[in-house]
């Protein structure tokens, strides 16, 4: 089983951030999967946060990219990012992005 993030490739910062990382995140056993494609049919919220499934648990939000990021050898930033203030000051920035900033950008046109 391999580990899997589900992203949203019509959000212009979304897949930035994907196509910037996928080379080196693939080579780590990661694979992307876009949950704009019309293939994608699977039932649920997969348009808030960002999800994953690392070692067979789910991951949502922040802590997917905590945990993609740490498949990718970044251990000490992730470790960084897990450190009490900055997990607080990080988990809060992700979800007013997510919640207060991301639904009102606009979309890439399919």
């Amino acid at each position: 089983m391999s580990d899997k993030v589900y992203y949203d490739e019509s959000c212009y910062v979304c897949s930035l951030e994907i196509n910037a990382i996928r080379e080196k995140g693939e080579a780590c056993g990661i694979e992307f999967v876009d949950v704009s494609s019309p293939d994608f049919n699977y039932e649920g919220d997969w348009e808030s946060e960002m999800i994953g499934r690392f070692d067979g648990e789910a991951t949502v939000g922040i802590e997917t990219f905590r945990q993609m990021y740490e498949k990718m050898g970044f251990t000490r930033l992730v470790s960084f990012s897990r450190l009490p203030v900055i997990r607080t000051a990080v988990n809060v920035g992700y979800k007013i992005f997510a919640y207060g900033i991301r639904p009102y950008l606009p979309k890439k046109k399919s």
